[in-house]
């Protein structure tokens, strides 16, 4: 199953919201109150060119430093090719929005993809007749390809150096910089689950084919200022949330899940259950953070394991899922 790449970035941004802010805004960082978010999650829109609803990539509402409060549109787009009807279609939400909350809106457009852009998109939309001015609208742009990798492996904000994976560097430098990626995350202040969405993140968007991973594996083994990735990197190994290695490793991974599976639940285990909701949900899904890996395994009543059993079936979006 091919990787979720909307719902990757997603739960990257919302668990690092703040973070996100403050390395490509800081200045709107600054004027915040972070303890104040709330993200609202089942909003919205109507693709009025299709005639149908899609529901929007991260909409959070904040309270400023000032005790106003706002709305941030964060409109993730993953396309592979520049879309030039985009400022267009960010407008039609940013109106949407406003109707619905009648509340400032500050719109964030990220754009991932690795193509070559002939000529950038413009940052606004704006509405003329007999060339007067009757609508502008404006919206933060951010391409991590027009930053420099190395530039934010010397950044203080932990998401720099996984959200690096995808900015500038020459491909021929993949395993050096994976191996650097790594080990700004192996010592950075962020608790295991956070920590584990970022290594998540790198291995996902750093895939190595077999000649570069024995070289990964030797720079990290060979060289002291990399003893910490090596032990990063056994421990999420062991605890089954490292993704994108080797193919064959992957589904050693999984047929081991599968074999605990089948004999916990001839065991009847509540464990089994939790083991069988993790399996179904990577399968699905491809990408199940450590949070919420966490809440699984958390759940006690078998009653409710079953009916999460029979959800992932139907879901269509792992934020579906009532965990």
């Amino acid at each position: 199953m091919a990787i979720d790449h909307d719902q990757v970035f997603k739960t990257l941004i919302r668990e690092f919201f703040r973070e996100f802010i403050e390395l490509f805004l800081p200045d709107k960082a600054a004027v915040i109150d972070f303890g104040s978010v709330v993200f609202l999650d089942k909003e919205t829109f109507m693709d009025l060119p299709r005639g149908r609803k899609r529901a929007m990539d991260l909409v959070a509402q904040v309270q400023l430093k000032t005790g106003d409060r706002e709305l941030i549109l964060v409109h993730t787009e993953f396309e592979s090719e520049r879309e030039a009807d985009f400022p267009r279609r960010m407008c039609e939400y940013h109106c949407q929005l406003f109707l619905r909350h009648h509340q400032p809106i500050m719109p964030i457009a990220l754009f991932s993809d690795d193509g070559e852009w002939r000529e950038r998109l413009p940052d606004g939309y704006s509405l003329k007749v007999a060339g007067e001015t009757y609508l502008a609208f404006r919206y933060h742009l951010i391409r991590l390809r027009d930053f420099d990798a190395r530039s934010y492996l010397r950044q203080q904000n932990p998401l720099a150096f996984a959200l690096a994976a995808k900015m500038k560097y020459s491909k021929r430098d993949v395993v050096r910089m994976k191996a650097d990626f790594l080990r700004m995350i192996s010592g950075c202040r962020v608790n295991a689950a956070r920590r584990s969405l970022l290594v998540d993140f790198v291995e996902i968007y750093t895939p190595l084919n077999p000649q570069q991973e024995h070289r990964f594996e030797t720079i990290i083994k060979a060289d002291k200022k990399y003893a910490e990735v090596g032990k990063m990197i056994t421990v999420y190994e062991k605890r089954g949330i490292q993704k994108g290695r080797q193919e064959g490793r992957q589904e050693g991974m999984v047929q081991g899940m599968r074999q605990g599976v089948r004999q916990g639940v001839r065991q009847g285990t509540v464990q089994a259950k939790r083991d069988a909701l993790l399996l179904l949900m990577r399968r699905k899904f491809r990408f199940v953070d450590a949070v919420r890996e966490q809440q699984v395994q958390a759940i006690d009543s078998v009653k409710k394991l079953d009916a999460l059993l029979l959800a992932v079936i139907d879901a269509q979006n792992i934020d579906d899922l009532d965990i």
